[in-house]
């Protein structure tokens, strides 16, 4: 029988198997892919619930949310992650610092304001402060048992 060490670091999971038996990779992988799906899911309500306002469409964000398994010489693994170029910025939040917008090409900006439109040379914009809007962490977080479940019962055959 081998045995199995597991360890659990923010959003990795490592699993360590002293013996593999032939088919231990192909029920690796058919264990895994339902936990990666029900992850996926988990993560994808998650963040449909940080949508605040009615009518509000999460658009790409939340299609691009998906989980899986891979698979490499000796390696077997399931995943959940985004392809969205502002997941990390809603998983993590962020800010920006106080900065001044300058024209690019023309002499002036323009841009209409509550009296019109309006020209300025400059802009001071304040900075901003993202707040987080996890997801993907506590997706993981939620199926550590699954995982290290679905991991011990395809090495044990």
């Amino acid at each position: 029988m081998p045995s199995i060490r597991f360890s659990f670091e923010h959003a990795n999971f490592d699993a360590r198997i002293d013996a593999v038996l032939p088919d231990t990779e192909d029920a690796l992988e058919r264990a895994l892919g339902p936990v990666a799906s029900d992850m996926a899911d988990a993560a994808r309500n998650a963040a449909l619930a940080h949508i605040r306002f009615e009518g509000t469409k999460p658009g790409q964000y939340l299609a691009s949310i998906y989980g899986g398994t891979f698979r490499g010489p000796g390696v077997v693994g399931g995943f959940v992650r985004s392809g969205s170029p502002l997941a990390h910025l809603l998983e993590l939040g962020a800010s920006t610092p106080a900065h001044d917008i300058l024209p690019k090409a023309a002499a002036a900006l323009a841009f209409d304001g509550s009296a019109g439109q309006v020209f300025a040379s400059i802009v001071h914009h304040p900075g901003a402060t993202i707040p987080a809007y996890p997801a993907l962490s506590p997706a993981f977080d939620a199926a550590r048992g699954a995982i290290a479940a679905a991991i011990e019962s395809a090495a044990k055959g």
